[in-house]
């Protein structure tokens, strides 16, 4: 286990989230300690997270805090109501040990609904920003590029898109090194005037800003990387999600089916499939928008991708990223206006 121990982030982990549980999340938490530089609050059931550290002897558990909560919001249940029925679930606990301070962010495999409605309602949102939107890459091939958004806000207004090219910006700017970042409408046409109303809107606002907007771009761009920062709404976002995953696990078959199974094989199998989905490596996304950290991730993650979702929050804490974003959202505001 590495790091100077002034240097440790605590970040909370929804043990009960996603299709695992404990069974994968506490073996991550103990990955992500050893590979250095935080301390993880395991939330969740207490006999089953304990049971699976049991099963470990590493001295990372040094660093590892069990928190007590009491049930999980299912895949399909209203984040809402569940706010109401079940206020002890595992990830308002987690949300609410940065509300209190006790860690700097938290992560969570499971329901994105949950986790969106705990960011929103335990940190509060950003002013002007009605919901929090999910960004981050998903080509593997263009690994700096950040499609906004990803499924969070499926209905988007003009003013929304830019305030999230606002934030985009920043987040581009401080966790991907970019000086100025090229800022790009996903359209059905490269030329100017192609695409929906909001689309159309939304460039013309977006021409009015300093922000450095190149018009359009097509979902057959995004491999090249023609813009770091991507726009579009939310239903379209997660359908570029969704397709990048199937098609690599598509792509990942037919290699071992074609190729049989080798380390040859295995080995070109997953560089195709992190080149067209890069979700593994960082674990999950931040949720932009809203007064505090929410690492966002996949369901099905594995121990891999949990523990990197960790490495990814604590990063975002040292980057500065969410007390940034305010000040951009105002300054891009006040030029549209």
């Amino acid at each position: 286990m590495t790091g100077n121990p002034q240097s440790i982030i605590s970040i909370a982990l929804d043990a009960m989230g996603g299709d695992h549980g404990p069974s994968v999340t506490v073996p991550a938490a103990i990955q992500a300690i050893e590979e250095g530089g935080v301390a993880v609050a395991l939330v969740g059931n207490i006999q089953a997270i304990n049971a699976e550290l049991d099963r470990y002897e590493s001295k990372a558990k040094q660093l590892v805090q069990v928190v007590p909560a009491e049930g999980v919001v299912e895949e399909g249940e209203s984040p809402a109501r569940a706010f109401r029925s079940k206020p002890n679930a595992s990830i308002f606990v987690s949300a609410g040990t940065v509300k209190a301070g006790k860690t700097a962010g938290f992560v969570s495999m499971g329901s994105t609904g949950a986790s969106i409605a705990a960011a929103t309602v335990v940190y509060g949102t950003l002013d002007g920003i009605d919901r929090g939107a999910l960004g981050g890459p998903v080509v593997g091939y263009a690994p700096n590029s950040v499609i906004i958004d990803l499924g969070t806000n499926v209905d988007t207004r003009p003013s929304l898109l830019v305030d999230f090219a606002a934030l985009g910006n920043v987040m581009s700017k401080l966790i991907y090194k970019n000086e100025n970042p090229r800022i790009a409408l996903l359209s059905v046409g490269t030329e100017e005037g192609k695409g929906n109303t909001l689309v159309k809107e939304t460039s013309e606002l977006l021409n009015a800003t300093d922000l450095n907007f190149v018009g359009n771009i097509e979902a057959n761009d995004l491999p090249a990387g023609k813009a770091e920062v991507v726009l579009c709404d939310g239903f379209v976002g997660n359908v570029i999600l969704k397709l990048t995953e199937g098609l690599g696990d598509a792509v990942v078959n037919h290699v071992n089916t074609v190729l049989g199974d080798s380390e040859a094989s295995n080995r070109l199998a997953k560089e195709i499939f992190e080149r067209m989905n890069i979700l593994e490596a960082f674990g999950g996304g931040p949720l932009l928008g809203v007064n505090g950290l929410a690492i966002v991730g996949h369901g099905a993650s594995g121990i891999n991708a949990v523990a990197n979702a960790i490495g990814t929050a604590k990063f975002v804490v040292n980057t500065g990223l969410i007390e940034a974003q305010q000040s951009e959202l105002d300054r891009i505001r006040a030029e549209v206006s």
